[in-house]
């Protein structure tokens, strides 16, 4: 396995990079990075050219600073560095958004999609995702950012990973090591004009949605929003599962993803 840093227009962005065959990269959701696609890496590895990388302010990449930057764009600009010219997408939540904005950027780029209860900016109606979000800010502005994680972690989206072994074995640490930065700072990141929920007609590629039935009516919502707009998407919803499934069943999960990527 390979790992390394690349340069980018502002920052730098740590990936790792394993296997061969067509490429698959893992676009991880907000808090989180890299390792928490842990349970996918060998399955995906075995068939594919696997990158996982962290976000422009998550994990070992560098945060933000006050210019404008997209995340979508920074995506561009790691695989231009990797010599990719092509690639699957796997997105979940934020990285969900990110994915399918590239798609939508870059057709020509993309290859077949699988996102994760995916974050579509722009999307209208938002309630209990909303609600959340203005509370851990508040938080970590009125008691700092270790009551900002608590919050966050212990609010009723990450339920039902956490009652998962696998979930409760990672999550805690990669929150733990989450800097914080977004709860203190106004973040330039752009993300498509118009933005990505106007745009879903414009998803061409091949797409999955999956979504699990205890997650936040929000994110059900969004997924059943994008499958019903983007001409080739479709619907997995996963019954008994809330917004991590490939933590909370990386065996069903995994199934699901390499059927979709392999059926190219």
């Amino acid at each position: 396995m390979a790992e390394d840093m690349v340069s980018i227009d502002g920052g730098r962005l740590y990936y790792r990079r394993q296997g061969h065959g067509d490429t698959v990269v893992l676009v991880h959701g907000f808090g989180l990075d890299q390792r928490v696609w842990e349970p996918q890496w060998s399955a995906l590895a075995a068939h594919f050219d696997v990158i996982a990388y962290d976000l422009r302010g998550f994990g070992r990449s560098t945060l933000p600073d006050s210019a404008p930057y997209a995340h979508h764009e920074d995506l561009r600009a790691l695989l231009d560095a990797l010599g990719v010219k092509r690639t699957h997408l796997v997105g979940h939540s934020l990285g969900g958004g990110i994915a399918a904005s590239f798609a939508v950027a870059y057709p020509q780029r993309t290859d077949r999609v699988l996102l994760s209860a995916p974050l579509l900016r722009g999307y209208q109606g938002l309630g209990a995702l909303m609600a959340l979000l203005k509370r851990v800010w508040q938080i970590a502005g009125e008691d700092g950012l270790s009551a900002a994680r608590a919050a966050w972690l212990g609010a009723e989206l990450f339920a039902p990973s956490l009652e998962s072994p696998l979930g409760r074995e990672c999550l805690p640490t990669i929150m733990n090591d989450y800097s914080g930065w977004h709860w203190q700072h106004r973040d330039p990141e752009v993300g498509l004009d118009p933005p990505l929920a106007q745009r879903l007609h414009e998803l061409a590629a091949p797409t999955r949605v999956l979504v699990g039935t205890r997650d936040l009516p929000d994110f059900l919502q969004m997924a059943e929003a994008l499958a019903s707009q983007a001409p080739q998407a479709a619907l997995d919803v996963l019954p008994g599962l809330g917004h991590g499934p490939s933590l909370e069943d990386p065996a069903l999960f995994n199934q699901r993803l390499l059927a979709f990527l392999r059926a190219a």
